[in-house]
């Protein structure tokens, strides 16, 4: 219509996710360890799920950085909850103002870019409007929350880890470009997350003796 503005994208809407996590990071080349809170400012409008992603990154190889997958799965698992209340994304101060450990940042611009750049080949808008239904979008953050409980369990066992992260970061790229089919990639990841774990719990229960000896020889 004539005299409207223009809709503005956001600013960086039109990058790919490796090239929107190497400017996040950009900034941080003095040294300096970047924080969660400091990761919402910078990705403003779109960012809660560049965010939930950066997370998952450091998980994505089958050998996790000692002690992290507690405090970034309850991170992701908080964030989740409040995308999926439609509130504004915020972490408390005592853990969103907290520096990420420099490792953390060594690992995610390695192996974690070089994930996002396979992925952001296949994930791109699609514009699938069911995925921006109220219900639609509030089952898919509440299918994050509890994929990001599980990663942050605190177990011994190898890809306990690793398939949740990679079930969060198909589903929260799939929800930021709305991309509708590759969704459906994340719901298949997330269901073998669930038998995984599944099965990991009926050994437990059932044959704890070789549970102990996968926990040993891992």
């Amino acid at each position: 219509m004539k005299g409207q503005r223009p809709t503005e994208k956001p600013p960086g809407s039109d990058l790919l996710l490796s090239q929107r996590l190497e400017a996040l990071l950009a900034n941080n080349e003095s040294g300096d360890r970047v924080t969660v809170n400091q990761l919402l400012v910078r990705t403003e409008g779109r960012g809660l799920y560049l965010v939930i992603i950066f997370l998952c990154l450091p998980f994505v190889l089958p050998i996790a950085p000692p002690g992290t997958s507690g405090v970034l799965g309850t991170i992701i698992m908080f964030l989740a909850a409040r995308l999926a209340l439609s509130l504004p994304p915020r972490v408390p101060r005592y853990v969103g103002d907290k520096p990420l450990p420099a490792h953390l940042q060594r690992r995610i611009l390695g192996s974690g870019v070089k994930l996002l750049r396979f992925l952001e080949k296949w994930v791109r808008p699609r514009h699938t409007q069911w995925l921006a239904w109220p219900m639609a979008h509030s089952a898919n953050a509440l299918l994050i929350a509890f994929l990001a409980l599980l990663l942050a369990l605190p177990l011994p066992v190898p890809l306990t880890n690793m398939l949740p992260s990679y079930a969060i970061i198909l589903l929260a790229a799939s929800m930021m470009e709305e991309d509708g089919r590759m969704i459906w990639w994340g719901y298949l990841m997330s269901l073998v997350v669930v038998m995984f774990f599944g099965a990991l719990t009926a050994i437990v229960l059932f044959s704890p003796k070789y549970y102990e000896r996968l926990v040993h020889w891992w």
